[in-house]
């Protein structure tokens, strides 16, 4: 629960990040002037591709731990059958978001 929590906080810290260095490469101006010339149009465009992995898997951890605790709420009884699933759930997940990844570069 606690490290859902850590999660939570740390995906609203990277989605603030992704919003401003999108903003960043449309609105360039805009966001040197309000970060006090800090991100720039590159900068912006190498934290926004720089970031889109870190959020994308801890999006998907976050999403995984919620979906385990609403299984657990809803009655299902075998933990290790559960963990397997979720496990399961998670490494395919992770593939297909890595395959994405590379396959874009």
């Amino acid at each position: 629960m606690k490290l859902n929590r850590i999660m939570v906080w740390l995906l609203l810290l990277l989605m603030i990040l992704l919003v401003i260095t999108g903003y960043g490469l449309t609105k360039p101006n805009l966001v040197s002037s309000f970060t006090g010339g800090w991100i720039d149009y590159w900068t912006a465009q190498y934290l926004h591709t720089l970031l889109d992995l870190p959020l994308l898997l801890l999006l998907l951890v976050h999403v995984i731990i919620e979906i385990k605790f609403s299984f657990m709420r809803w009655g299902f009884k075998s933990r290790n059958l559960l963990k397997a699933l979720m496990l399961s759930l998670g490494v395919i997940c992770t593939i297909l978001i890595l395959y994405i990844e590379v396959a874009s570069l």
